[in-house]
């Protein structure tokens, strides 16, 4: 909301801008007194409202608001994701190098968009190593930069979609789907969470597939990996209960070969490979500015 004692809105949210030479593009704020309703009798004026910077951080708010990113995530972007959390020598090297690997390729995601912006992420690992945070960064310098992006954890989109059947519910099946189809930008948040059924996977398969034949950008976080955990092919300092909970299923697994196939078209595959932070940092009483 604007604030009630701004000199420059008076609590309307809304500033004057006036030209200042009509043959220059220089601005100033000025505040109209001579103000009168109805038709004006004076001169013309170069004017315009523009929002005060005094509601700024509620418009801010209002937009994150919109686009469904959690109020846990809000403070999620960029600078505040630490790559050089871990010690312990190779191991912490490993870990941290897969961090910072990670961040590059969201950030230059997020910038170069939407050059090349066909392709979307998903980002695989295990809990709590930050890929929703990064995955919200990328949606919020996206969305400051006027493109609009929703946010939709897996398992509770699923479930508004099921509750969308009701026939006394406010919203119907296409009310729920139409801003999943239509978003700019998705991120479908912990896919692959919900135990498997034909309904799900037909559901996300639907709504995959009609991104992709539309050329809409999608990102997507998910714990599990393309192999199982006990494949050698994975790195030995990802394996064991230190880095992930214990787990035999595949993203395969989860959401069947065909969706996963369409997910290899559909975007650039990002590995992190890292202890579980909020186990190891946090409950040891470190804690991350």
């Amino acid at each position: 909301m604007a604030e009630s004692q701004c000199p420059l809105c008076g609590g309307t949210g809304w500033r004057l801008v006036e030209r200042v030479d009509a043959n220059r593009k220089a601005e100033r704020v000025v505040q109209r007194q001579d103000a009168t309703p109805g038709a004006s009798v004076r001169p013309t004026k170069l004017a315009w409202a523009v929002p005060c910077d005094c509601s700024e951080a509620d418009r801010a708010s209002r937009s994150l608001a919109r686009a469904r990113i959690p109020r846990r995530y809000e403070h999620c972007d960029f600078e505040n994701f630490e790559t050089d959390v871990w010690e312990g020598g190779q191991e912490g090297t490993a870990w941290d190098g897969s961090l910072s690997q990670a961040k590059l390729v969201v950030q230059a995601f997020a910038r170069n968009y939407p050059v090349g912006g066909e392709t979307g992420l998903l980002l695989m690992g295990p809990c709590g190593v930050g890929k929703t945070h990064l995955a919200v960064a990328a949606l919020r310098e996206l969305m400051v930069r006027g493109h609009q992006a929703r946010f939709y954890d897996y398992r509770e989109l699923l479930k508004e979609l099921q509750a969308s059947y009701d026939p006394d519910h406010p919203v119907s099946e296409m009310g729920v789907l139409e801003p999943v189809l239509r978003a700019e930008i998705l991120l479908v948040d912990d896919i692959g969470a919900s135990k498997p059924s034909q309904w799900a996977l037909d559901t996300i398969g639907h709504i995959l597939n009609k991104r992709y034949n539309e050329n809409r950008v999608t990102l997507l976080t998910t714990n599990y990996l393309d192999r199982a955990e006990n494949d050698p092919a994975i790195p030995p300092t990802a394996r064991g209960q230190k880095i992930t909970a214990s787990r035999e299923d595949t993203l395969v697994d989860r959401l069947g070969q065909r969706v996963r196939s369409r997910l290899y078209e559909m975007c650039r595959t990002v590995e992190i490979f890292a202890p579980d932070y909020r186990r190891e940092i946090r409950h040891a009483g470190r804690i991350r500015s």
